[in-house]
């Protein structure tokens, strides 16, 4: 069993050389997917493709009455420069499945032409600081270096679980720049405090010049999103 892949008809063939995936999957805190359906709501995209993987959790999510299937999907953003940004509503639930998927979402975008890969996620603990600390790793010592450079952060030491480390450890073995960033979550889900901070560091990392908004406009567009996309 693989993941499907169905793309939209004119964007089958999109290329985009040089463009930044940004992975945007449920985690700790909904981190990934708050930011990412934050860029969405910013910047608009177009969805280049939906991925349905057999390794999708066997639950399924009832909004109205209406059943709504796990998916994962892959938009392209032009301005203000090109963007994947791989957003959805599920991850697969086995070490099987997460490989399989993540080596099919990777080899869509570096068909595209994808030549950065920056995960997301949530880093849960107990007590959080008020600014929500970030936390950077990769394949790549000399692309720490340069993130620290432009971001608050530290170096993490730990384990990243799900597609937030394997994208970029597949990446990394294919010679592909790659970064993480975790950043401190509560036990709110979404902590969109957490989610400001990814959005901040985003933000500078790769020259965006979004202005980011209060949590209160975040939560509101991670609504819209999910109402709009997931519905």
């Amino acid at each position: 069993m693989e993941t499907e892949i169905i793309f939209e008809p004119d964007l089958k063939d999109l290329k985009a050389p040089g463009s930044i995936l940004i992975e945007g999957l449920p985690g700790v805190g909904l981190v990934a997917k708050g930011a990412v359906a934050y860029l969405l709501e910013s910047l608009g995209g177009r969805r280049i493709c939906r991925f349905y993987s057999p390794y999708f959790p066997t639950a399924g999510y009832v909004r109205d009455g209406r059943l709504i299937p796990c998916f994962a999907d892959l938009y392209y953003v032009e301005e203000p420069k090109p963007l994947l940004l791989l957003y959805g509503n599920s991850q697969p639930s086995s070490y099987y499945g997460q490989h399989e998927f993540c080596d099919k979402v990777l080899k869509v975008c570096l068909g595209i032409g994808a030549n950065f890969i920056l995960t997301l996620g949530g880093y849960g603990k107990e007590d959080v600081s008020e600014k929500r600390k970030v936390y950077v790793s990769s394949t790549r010592l000399e692309t720490i270096r340069s993130a620290l450079k432009r971001i608050d952060a530290e170096v993490y030491d730990g384990q990243i679980i799900g597609a937030a480390g394997l994208l970029i450890t597949l990446a990394g073995d294919q010679g592909i720049d790659n970064l993480s960033l975790l950043v401190e979550a509560g036990r709110t889900t979404p902590d969109f405090y957490s989610v400001r901070r990814a959005l901040e560091s985003v933000n500078k990392l790769l020259d965006l010049g979004l202005e980011i908004g209060d949590i209160y406009s975040i939560s509101r567009a991670y609504v819209n999103v999910v109402q709009r996309l997931e519905s």
